[in-house]
């Protein structure tokens, strides 16, 4: 009997959490961060606390009531059973070091001589599929392509938004030795620990791991083929067919066979019938280059590889160097994929003191050069990078790969007037999709207004209900140059049509009744009939 339970990612977009398990084996597919959830409850000013997260998550459900999978320590802390009695300290058989009706990892061990779990398959290194993977025991491995290890370790190392996914750290119960309170305990993080990560195709446990290279918004993203005695599982991940090199969907299908019994299937964008490609995406930016005569700034996020080499493309047939930032610069570096050549350069920011002195970049790691370790320091970016002034000196020779959080760097670009004049902003980045984003965008547009850089506006959101332009719940939005991550409806369609699963699970979508009207056609224009479950959260489903 195979059994597929859904525990993130039904209903939702992102947050993954999928366990398949067969004849005594389990297989988590993904482990990511319920990011649409959390918005409900966190923001950038309040957040789960930095030593209760787990059990804070667990409460409100961003976590879901999983056995054998989670650390004890990130619960109970190493050492907290020799707390000192006291009417104010926690006491350690407090209940808020537990949590009623988890077993953790080495509770369920104990009890098994194994775990619950023998593995996390991860598609990709986006937050929403890896980032709640530091609560998951490091006894459990993680599988998935070689890429995709290395940048998620490049993201640990260079960004605040951490995943701790392969690298964590264990809390232990200290006590102060100095200051105004010496000997009172603490919580310090120590014993650095690693997950073993295994790449490529394997038999873990009664299931074969086969997986299956896709096309995505960041690079080493992949499917997964699950073959065991009884069933062949097919995991898409998150999955397009118009990229610039993609895996074409004819070759997709073949890498996958025939006999496809369940198909685990994302749906981002099954209510889209556009289809937009990455080559028209370079053509759109390669135009807005040529008509500016000033500087152009492009935002991208720093993981799509993808859109570094389109850019990179439209700068280069307007004879521009692209600037683009440390972060990036470190990525490509670690892939061996760094020009040489003298037209791609690094943005040195000012920062720290704001001297341009050395010294204000070794705090932030990658943006003095590709290191930092006091054995190797690196100074590439301080020594062949490009300053805000040395861009102004003639700024129509330029392309700047620039984020929402550099805005406030846009001072010292700007002329006497506190005008940047013959510039404009292109946003290369997917529309926003929570309220934070949509507050973003709208401070975004002042400080392009404030500074006199053109953009293209889009379509505002209109609220029915309004009829005043002036209505505060009309939202002014930037035009996008921009191809999603994700399939449309046509392309998920002609998927499963080829495919042919018995049974279809959509998730990472909010429109899963849309796949009901897929399969609905299927049968009538092909003849073949899929049933399509529509899970539920926590609900286990057999085959």
């Amino acid at each position: 009997m195979v059994s597929i339970t859904v525990y993130g990612g039904a209903d939702e977009i992102g947050g993954n959490k999928i366990l398949v398990r067969s004849d005594g084996t389990g297989l988590m597919l993904d482990f990511g961060r319920r990011m649409g959830f959390d918005s409900r409850f966190f923001s950038e000013f309040i957040n789960p606390r930095t030593n209760t997260e787990i059990r804070d998550r667990l409460v409100i459900g961003s976590l879901p009531l999983i056995p054998g999978i989670y650390r004890t320590d990130m619960l109970r802390p190493q050492g907290v059973n020799d707390l000192p009695e006291d009417d104010r300290i926690i006491s350690p058989d407090s209940h808020l070091l537990d949590f009623k009706g988890l077993k953790t990892y080495e509770e369920y061990y104990d009890e098994n001589a194994r775990g619950y779990v023998d593995a996390v398959l991860l598609t990709h290194a986006h937050l929403d599929h890896t980032g709640d993977l530091q609560f998951v025991h490091p006894d459990i491995p993680l599988c998935c392509s070689p890429v995709t290890e290395l940048l998620v370790n490049a993201i640990d190392e260079v960004t605040t938004f951490k995943s701790y996914a392969l690298e964590m750290r264990r809390p232990e119960i200290a006590y102060n030795q100095r200051g105004m309170f010496p000997g009172a305990p603490k919580i310090k993080k120590t014993d650095h620990s690693s997950r073993n990560c295994i790449n490529g195709n394997n038999r873990i446990g009664s299931i074969d791991v086969k997986t299956i290279d896709v096309d995505h918004s960041v690079p080493g993203a992949c499917s997964f083929l699950l073959n065991t005695d009884e069933k062949r599982i097919l995991y898409t991940g998150d999955i397009r067919f118009h990229g610039t090199s993609p895996v074409s969907l004819e070759e997709y299908v073949g890498n996958i066979g025939e006999g496809l019994d369940v198909m685990i299937c994302e749906g981002t964008r099954v209510d889209s019938e556009c289809v937009i490609t990455e080559n028209m995406v370079r053509e759109s930016i390669t135009e807005d280059i040529s008509r500016t005569r000033g500087i152009v700034f492009v935002d991208f996020s720093w993981k799509d590889t993808t859109r570094y080499e389109t850019v990179r493309s439209a700068a280069k047939e307007n004879n521009r160097t692209f600037v683009i930032n440390g972060r990036l610069a470190y990525l490509l570096n670690k892939m061996n994929m760094y020009p040489e050549d003298g037209t791609v350069k690094v943005f040195l920011k000012r920062t720290g003191s704001a001297l341009y002195s050395p010294s204000d970049y070794t705090k932030s790691k990658h943006e003095l050069g590709f290191s930092v370790d006091k054995e190797d320091i690196d100074t590439s970016h301080y020594e062949n990078g490009l300053t805000a002034l040395e861009i102004m000196e003639e700024p129509e020779k330029y392309v700047l790969m620039f984020s929402y959080f550099d805005f406030n760097q846009l001072f010292d670009f700007t002329n006497t007037q506190g005008k940047i004049p013959g510039s404009l902003f292109i946003k290369a980045q997917c529309e926003p999709f929570s309220d934070d984003m949509e507050l973003d965008e709208e401070r975004m547009i002042n400080w392009l207004e404030q500074f006199g850089i053109g953009f293209d506006e889009g379509d505002p959101d209109i609220n029915p209900d309004c009829t005043d332009h002036r209505c505060p719940k009309i939202k002014r939005c930037i035009s996008r140059a921009h191809v999603s991550g994700h399939a449309s409806r046509p392309e998920l369609k002609e998927l499963i049509a080829k495919l042919k699963p018995d049974v279809l699970i959509p998730v990472h979508t909010l429109f899963p009744e849309e796949f009901k009207k897929i399969a609905s056609e299927i049968r009538e224009e092909k003849g073949h009939s899929t049933e399509v479950i529509i899970p539920e959260l926590g609900v286990e489903y057999e085959f």
